[in-house]
């Protein structure tokens, strides 16, 4: 982890704070989305909301920002019920295969998300991951239009995601939060899908007033 945190501090994705003793936003995570916000804002706003959906859903939540391909995890508090996701702080996971990085790709059109992929190979991580350019714009078509992003188990089997995207004061997408159960809840009716895809929406849309009115 520590070598981890040494990268992506290098690439200016965080910063440490030696007086606090923490990590926070990066310039460069700003730069390629042309949004710095002063002190952090994002993580900050964002905290307690993501607090409030792992308190409601029992869930495990995140905050994250695209870079290249992928969703990178600036944020993650777990649930308070036991099991292990892949996501870490610091982590970078498909942007096709996870709920985040679909939610992400709404905020760019179907010529740049082109663009990002150009190079890039559609790895299918089982039967359900998305494996092609065209399937996932098809995808983030339809999360444009619903509000929301799933990820049922096309990164690992076991886990259902729901995310939506955050908005700046103008409107651009600059982030996404997230809320992960693994899918027995689903199955013994802990929880349902309607319930957490509200939840998401709503938390995200708290997020993003909150943000613009640091625009």
């Amino acid at each position: 982890m520590f070598v981890l945190l040494s990268t992506i501090q290098q690439e200016k994705w965080i910063e440490f704070n030696s007086k606090a003793n923490t990590f926070t936003l990066g310039i460069q995570a700003w730069e390629s989305t042309h949004q710095y916000l002063s002190g952090n804002q994002l993580i900050s706003i964002a905290e307690s909301h993501i607090t409030s959906m792992m308190n409601d859903l029992h869930s495990s939540v995140h905050l994250a920002v695209l870079s290249g391909c992928d969703a990178l995890y600036l944020a993650q508090i777990k649930s308070d019920r036991s099991y292990d996701l892949p996501s870490k702080v610091g982590a970078r996971l498909p942007a096709q295969a996870t709920a985040l990085g679909k939610s992400l790709l709404t905020g760019y059109s179907d010529d740049e998300i082109k663009a990002i992929f150009k190079n890039s190979v559609f790895k299918k991580f089982n039967s359900s991951t998305i494996g092609s350019l065209d399937q996932l714009l098809k995808e983030v078509n339809k999360v444009r239009i619903q509000g929301f992003s799933e990820s049922n188990g096309e990164l690992v089997e076991r886990f259902y995601c729901v995310a939506a995207p955050v908005t700046d004061g103008n409107g651009k997408v600059i982030a996404a939060i997230s809320s992960t159960v693994p899918k027995r809840y689903l199955e013994e009716k802990k929880i349902t899908k309607v319930r957490m895809q509200e939840c998401v929406q709503d938390e995200a849309r708290q997020v993003s007033e909150e943000l613009r009115a640091y625009s």
